[in-house]
């Protein structure tokens, strides 16, 4: 029987060729697709879940409120790790990283040219950290690699970069010129892993955090635990309401050492909570989660772009169902006839699935085709690095075959029962005529909610690049365009070098001007807090100010384009004038509720009381990304040395249309400076752009797929006009003959095709505008 349904459909498939090939090719553009789309969705959900003990290891977070601000981060202070480890038995490992931001590594080999390389994955870890996480390794002992001073562990990656096919082991690299010896290989990790890591050494190795290892403020460390037993939600409630009380045991004293009462804070409304984020959910369970984790995900995004991938697969489906029942007259004589025959309507279904499926399983062929083709185009939208093997891989191909099935039943069952229930002597009797009519405005319904689909998504990718392209470019208060920036520090650690370094590039002719700053926007800043003092005419209606800070000179204004709109800029580079002044911004004097703020002064509790006069007010920027609002932010003058941060960046503010030639310049410049390092440089706005790539990445998805969605309409649409034409030629004959002209023809069939996408359009307004509404909630400033 079934091959017989299946000789029968090979039959109409070939008898109808151009509506084959429209149901083919739209099926296996559909399929493609949602193949592709499954794919990701797949490989995000997948995140984390080969760790052997993956569902014991948790992230440490803390949902906190410090005055006006307030959210949850995965950035902890260094004592709570150990702490933790210590006083909870539940909790079987601790560990920390620390982030060492962009490091220069390099390789000395005898007779040779040292290999260099800036690297981005460079990490100090405690000892236990290999241990916890139970990372396979390829050489050495994750028990003591991390155990001895200068011992360094890298991935495979890492160790084939600097030794080829050569044990690593008892190799030396150096970091930032500090020697180091490799004491073990952790095997490549898998793309779906929240940590990676390309460089680990000991914590012990670095004492900036041994130095603030008193500091429950210093939030720079993460920290992670493995429990003794797989927790459950009760469980993990549980253990997290044991935390308040070491809290409260040991952050007063870190509090009260930088001049704050942390219990008169919580009773203001602050909170100071920690929390267990299990690492299975750590990647798209948990938005809005500040964290230097760079692979964490976007939950609402991925169900996003399946709910998109499913929908395309639903168009092209409706294509299928569209024509199949648009074309019942030329199938219902067929009907009638096996139906007299002794065919029962069973039968008549299956071979109407039969030949559903067959162009589905044709369609998923032409995928197959597409998928591969368009595998790097997709890679470069989405950021994975999937290979034709992966395509192909067992459950892939699952994933493929169910996708085929899938398809084959949502475009067949309607029109398989629908063309099964004529009746035989009725169909036989008449020319079924009504039968062309019946089942219109099911059709038109098909093709409405077709084209209200594709113009929301229309609207919805128009929406997206609006306001990224809006994000990228809005930046009052700063002028990101033609700034040059250079990373010194972990290269010239000395600041009469650093000093040379600017005034040699300030002097070329193609820069404006070149300043030193600790920090720049989109480039993190310093936090602390700050105490504004009470001045008889200007009261302060804030005790305590949590600021973003950067040092910097004279020069870091107009490097900048920052744009002074009360009082002065820094006057005196050395120091002598304004060792002791400050710059604010709009939100800082908002956020303080001072008048007239040039003149008043402000005290840091975390630098022995130390008190700045306010000279200036700037305009407000964004610090990061426009997602957040503007931060109360401050300018210290280099020379206060608040922090121990010399120096970070070299902000080089060039002259439009020399960009090239003062690259070319300055790499020569830093070539003669630092001969051991390779040359490291980035642009303002480019740093800016990176904040966004989540919402690239959506924009371009979003635009692809509309782009597909938005053809497999229009196939359907001129399928479906292709077979009126053919259905009316009679009529369309008559009229011709009773004196209709061609364009009263061609209006009446217009009329009739587009009167249901004129209707979906108001429909993809209403629901394109609420779509995007509720995502640009998600920005402080949008379009």
């Amino acid at each position: 029987m079934l091959s017989h349904h299946l000789l029968l459909a090979l039959r109409n498939l070939r008898r109808r060729t151009f509506f084959s090939v429209v149901n083919i090719t739209g099926l296996g553009v559909g399929l493609a697709t949602c193949w592709l789309i499954g794919l990701y969705v797949w490989h995000e959900k997948s995140f984390d879940r080969f760790f052997p003990h993956a569902d014991r290891i948790c992230a440490i977070a803390l949902d906190l409120k410090m005055g006006e601000d307030e959210g949850r981060t995965t950035n902890t202070p260094p004592p709570l790790g150990p702490r933790l480890a210590a006083d909870f038995p539940e909790i079987e490992l601790a560990a920390r990283t620390f982030y060492l931001q962009e490091s220069n590594v390099r390789l000395e080999k005898p007779g040779q040219a040292p290999l260099s390389f800036a690297e981005t994955g460079a990490y100090a870890a405690d000892t236990s950290f290999l241990e916890l996480f139970d990372f396979p390794m390829l050489e050495g002992d994750p028990a003591t690699a991390l155990d001895h001073s200068r011992n360094l562990v890298l991935s495979e990656k890492a160790a084939q970069k600097y030794f080829g096919k050569n044990s690593a082991i008892g190799q030396t690299l150096l970091i930032n010129d500090r020697p180091f010896t490799v004491s073990g290989v952790v095997k490549r990790l898998p793309a779906a892993s929240t940590v990676q890591f390309d460089f680990l050494v000991p914590m012990a190795d670095f004492k900036v955090v041994e130095r603030f290892s008193w500091s429950w403020i210093w939030l720079q460390v993460d920290t992670w635990v493995r429990l003794r037993e797989a927790p459950t939600p009760a469980s993990l409630a549980a253990l997290e309401a044991k935390f308040p009380a070491m809290v409260h045991k040991h952050a007063p004293a870190a509090f009260e050492r930088i001049g704050q009462n942390f219990e008169e804070q919580l009773r203001r409304g602050d909170r100071w909570n920690v929390q267990l984020l299990p690492l299975p959910t750590l990647h798209l369970d948990h938005p809005n989660l500040a964290s230097r984790l760079t692979t964490l995900g976007d939950g609402a995004q991925v169900m996003m772009f399946g709910i998109i991938g499913l929908l395309i697969l639903i168009l092209a489906s409706m294509n299928f169902m569209n024509l199949t029942t648009a074309r019942a007259s030329t199938r219902a004589r067929e009907v009638g006839v096996r139906k007299a025959l002794g065919s029962d309507r069973g039968t008549l279904v299956g071979q109407f699935l039969t030949e559903s499926m067959l162009y589905s399983g044709l369609g998923m062929v032409l995928a197959t085709v597409l998928a591969g083709a368009s595998l790097p185009l997709f890679n470069q939208l989405t950021g994975l690095e999937m290979g034709i093997s992966q395509l192909f891989a067992w459950q892939n191909l699952g994933l493929a075959a169910g996708l085929t099935v899938l398809t084959g039943l949502l475009g067949g069952l309607y029109p398989a029962f629908f063309l099964s229930k004529f009746q035989s002597g009725k169909v036989l009797k008449t020319n079924v005529g009504s039968i062309k009519g019946g089942h219109a405005g099911i059709r038109n319904g098909l093709v409405m909610f077709q084209f209200s689909a594709t113009i929301a998504l229309m609207l919805c990718s128009w929406m997206v690049l609006r306001q990224l392209e809006f994000a990228q470019k809005n930046s009052p208060g700063l002028n990101r365009e033609h700034v040059l920036v250079l990373p010194v520090l972990r290269n010239l650690e000395n600041p009469k070098e650093v000093e040379s370094f600017r005034q040699h590039i300030s002097q070329l002719p193609e820069v404006s001007t070149v300043s030193r700053a600790t920090f720049l926007p989109s480039l993190g800043s310093f936090g602390d807090f700050y105490e504004p003092e009470q001045g008889e005419q200007n009261r302060a209606v804030t005790s305590n100010l949590l600021l973003s800070s950067y040092l910097g000179d004279t020069r870091l204004v107009p490097a900048l384009g920052l744009d002074i709109i009360a009082g002065r800029n820094f006057q005196d580079d050395t120091g002598l004038g304004d060792s002791c002044s400050v710059i604010l911004n709009e939100a800082a004097v908002r956020a303080i509720g001072w008048e007239n703020p040039p003149g008043n002064w402000l005290r840091y509790p975390g630098h022995q009381n130390q008190r700045f006069q306010v000279v200036g007010i700037m305009r407000d920027f964004h610090l990061g990304s426009v997602r957040t609002a503007i931060e109360p932010a401050a300018i210290f003058h280099h020379s206060s040395n608040t922090y121990k941060v010399y120096a970070s960046y070299l902000a080089v503010r060039m002259q439009p249309g020399t960009e090239k030639t003062c690259i070319e310049k300055t790499g020569k410049l830093w070539a003669a400076a630092i001969p051991n390092a390779p040359f490291q440089y980035d642009f303002l706005d480019e740093s800016f752009a990176r904040m966004y790539r989540s919402e690239a990445k959506m924009g371009a998805v979003l635009s692809v797929f509309t782009g597909l969605a938005l053809f497999i309409g229009c196939l359907g649409l001129f399928a479906l006009a292709v077979f009126t034409a053919e259905q009316r030629t009679k009529e369309i004959g008559v009229r011709k003959v009773l004196g209709a002209s061609s364009v009263t023809l061609l209006r009446m069939l217009l009329l009739q095709l587009s009167r249901p996408v004129l209707i979906a359009v108001p429909i993809a307004w209403v629901i394109g505008w609420w779509a995007m509404a509720r995502w640009l909630e998600g920005f402080s400033v949008r379009i």
